[in-house]
């Protein structure tokens, strides 16, 4: 008997460590995903948030769905996270890469290139701002020193965009820059001292070895730096506050502005609501393109 009781114990030891961290799980992911789906079925707001909150169904998402500033804020989210995320890679993939070498002082910029990412997204608006300001801006500044034109880099609904996407390249793409270095770290030497003695050359030794040993790390942080991009709100909300006339509203912005400019609770939950489930379709959509590629691959090697 008292084997069995010893027995039951053991078996019930694996879940109850899990127990600290479903507590953590349910209290700061399930439980305000629940609470945000339950107030988006409600008409809650402001005015209303202490009295009798109306269940009104799906009516928040319908009228969502028909806004036409919504409309435009995923145009704007589209490129913005487009622009950040091709940006922010291709970048942090070039200084991994050249930063992997064998050159003097590659660990003292390695440490340099992760501050940009350890500053406030605030801290890096308002540097940003102070940079790309149409009147006192340091960039306009050295442009007429040149003698050539200003740009309106916050005020031009051309160029807004764009500015912003610079800007968050310079806050992100350190982290792509570390982890990319982690993946590459992982690679063994003699993988690429046997491809140069093949005859392999550093392009096709890149190509070959590289990027399908850099495969999984890739598939993260892309998923990552999507998902930042799809729901960063702080640096636009400081730089241009979603102007010029809602030109640099993204979703998550349009979301902020909705909840806690205008006090539509409701309909602030319902863009959070739409924002999870672009992220969800985006990561099942790079994951899906990467095991399809290797499909590929291996029907080729057949």
């Amino acid at each position: 008997m008292k084997l069995t009781l010893e027995a039951r114990a053991g078996s019930l030891q694996p879940y109850l460590l899990l127990v600290p961290a479903l507590s953590i799980l349910i209290g700061f992911l399930l439980f305000p995903l629940m609470w945000n789906i339950y107030i988006s079925m409600h008409n809650v707001s402001l005015t209303t948030i202490l009295g009798e909150w109306k269940y009104v169904g799906f009516k928040n998402f319908s009228n969502l769905l028909r806004d036409p500033d919504f409309h435009m804020s995923l145009q704007v989210s589209l490129l913005f996270v487009g622009g950040s995320v091709a940006l922010q890679f291709f970048v942090g993939m070039v200084l991994a890469v050249v930063l992997n070498q064998q050159i003097w002082g590659s660990n003292a910029f390695r440490a340099l290139f992760i501050i940009p990412w350890t500053v406030s997204a605030v801290i890096t608006g308002f540097s940003f701002k102070f940079i790309f300001s149409d009147s006192f801006g340091v960039l306009n500044y050295g442009l007429e020193q040149m003698g050539l034109n200003p740009v309106a880099w916050l005020s031009d609904p051309g160029v807004v965009v764009w500015t912003l996407v610079i800007a968050n390249m310079w806050h992100g793409a350190p982290f792509t820059v570390i982890f990319l270095t982690a993946g590459l770290f992982s690679i063994n030497p003699v993988v690429y001292e046997a491809a140069r003695i093949d005859g392999a050359t550093k392009i096709k030794s890149f190509f070959y070895i590289t990027l399908p040993l850099l495969k999984p790390f890739i598939i993260i942080n892309l998923i990552l730096i999507t998902m930042w991009s799809v729901n960063f709100f702080d640096l636009i909300l400081v730089m241009t506050n979603g102007g010029p006339l809602f030109a640099s509203t993204t979703s998550s912005l349009y979301m902020y502005r909705q909840a806690f400019e205008f006090g539509l609770l409701s309909k602030g939950a319902a863009a959070g609501f739409l924002l999870i489930g672009m992220n969800l379709v985006l990561a099942y959509s790079y994951i899906r393109l990467f095991r399809r590629q290797e499909r590929t691959v291996e029907i080729r090697q057949m």
